[in-house]
């Protein structure tokens, strides 16, 4: 299988050759909605500088596909290339579509980036908040129900705002190591809770992931 950044836009965005405007515009959005920062599925799949190619990307995707020519002169590229066959390309008019003339999103990678790192910011717990776990050599489970109970935030809460399942979220502060989902998700899960708790991500992330393989290793 290809890398992200090999695809073909269509494969990329998965949809057909012929995906109207607004089937671009929505598979796009999706897209991004999975490639961000934020996103708990693939928060630890990428490094910063794979992200930033995978979103690059998906602006040219985007930009190409929502543009009848740009559309017209990449699938006859693909054609060439054997990717795409003559009779499976379309070419959707913008009158049959949701979005009119001159109101496609405007994007770039730059600004996407961009937005990436102003959520980071906006997400940076304040500076009386960074050494919660300072004093320890690793974060366990107990430590976060007390920061947890110190903010007056329940259980349920946290599920809410993170789709995190409430019984992952009391097997997390229970230590119950053997329950805990695949590493790739545990990570995203702890990510997220941090940013709920308002504590700083990498210190919360690391040092329970410390004591978790600390305790794989004996297993």
């Amino acid at each position: 299988m290809k890398r992200l950044t090999e695809q073909n836009y269509y494969t990329l965005l998965g949809i057909p050759p012929k995906a109207s405007f607004g089937e671009v515009q929505s598979a796009y959005n999706q897209a991004l909605s999975i490639y961000s920062t934020d996103s708990i599925a693939t928060y630890s799949l990428f490094t910063q500088q794979e992200r930033e190619r995978i979103l690059s990307r998906l602006v040219d995707a985007y930009k190409t596909l929502t543009d009848s020519q740009l559309r017209r002169e990449y699938d006859h590229f693909l054609i060439e290339r054997g990717e795409l066959s003559p009779q499976n390309i379309g070419y959707p008019s913008l009158k049959d579509s949701n979005i009119t003339k001159g109101k496609l999103r405007e994007v770039t990678k730059e600004s996407l980036i961009q937005k990436e790192k102003d959520t980071e910011i906006e997400n940076q717990p304040s500076e009386s908040n960074l050494d919660l776990f300072d004093s320890q050599t690793s974060v366990t489970g107990k430590s976060i129900k007390i920061v947890r109970a110190a903010r007056e935030i329940s259980l349920e809460e946290i599920c809410r705002k993170t789709n995190i399942p409430e019984k992952t979220l009391e097997d997390i502060e229970e230590e119950h190591f053997e329950k805990l989902p695949a590493l790739v998700y545990l990570k995203g899960f702890l990510k997220a809770y941090a940013k709920i708790l308002n504590v700083n991500q990498t210190q919360m992330v690391n040092g329970y992931m410390k004591r978790y393989l600390e305790w794989k290793n004996t297993c």
